[in-house]
């Protein structure tokens, strides 16, 4: 019976292990837009430093206000096209699938794994999984990109 009760505990405490605890902050900040702060945003890797596509990786966003999964699903696609990142037609689709509408003080993560293969996790809970190696850097543009909507956040995040 101990036995039994030991594996239980270590399967119902895996499956609400943080996505990001054997990750390294590597930087944080606040996205805000007119007066309101969107969400709170951080920035993990496996040494605690920013390098471009050597994962595994990870990008934490805690909303601060409720945003309906259409507006997150067009934000992305808009600021893919803004950046003139090359997206693939079957990512929204595979989002809104995989993404809820938030409420404030949700939190949506990204990680991206050895592979480049990218899950996405909300509130400690597996969404899913987005297979496509190109995903994951075409994703992470949208904060760590020199052209994204809010370069200090982006400095911010890549620790600077």
């Amino acid at each position: 019976m101990k036995k039994l009760c030991v594996m239980l505990l270590l399967l119902v405490s895996s499956a609400w292990a943080s996505p990001v605890a054997d990750l390294t902050l590597v930087g944080q900040g606040r996205m805000s837009w007119l007066f309101w702060d969107l969400y709170q945003a951080r920035f993990y890797s496996e040494d605690g430093r920013y390098q471009p596509g050597r994962y595994p990786q990870a990008l934490s966003l805690r909303y601060q206000r409720n945003i309906d999964k259409e507006d997150l699903l067009t934000a992305t696609v808009e600021e893919w096209q803004r950046l003139g990142v090359n997206w693939k037609p079957e990512w929204p689709q595979q989002l809104a699938r995989l993404w809820p509408s938030v409420r404030t003080d949700d939190e949506l993560v990204l990680r991206v794994d050895e592979t480049g293969a990218s899950s996405f996790y909300f509130n400690w809970r597996l969404l899913g999984r987005i297979e496509d190696p190109a995903f994951a850097p075409a994703f992470l543009a949208i904060w760590l990109s020199s052209d994204s909507r809010d370069p200090n956040l982006t400095r911010q995040l890549k620790g600077g």
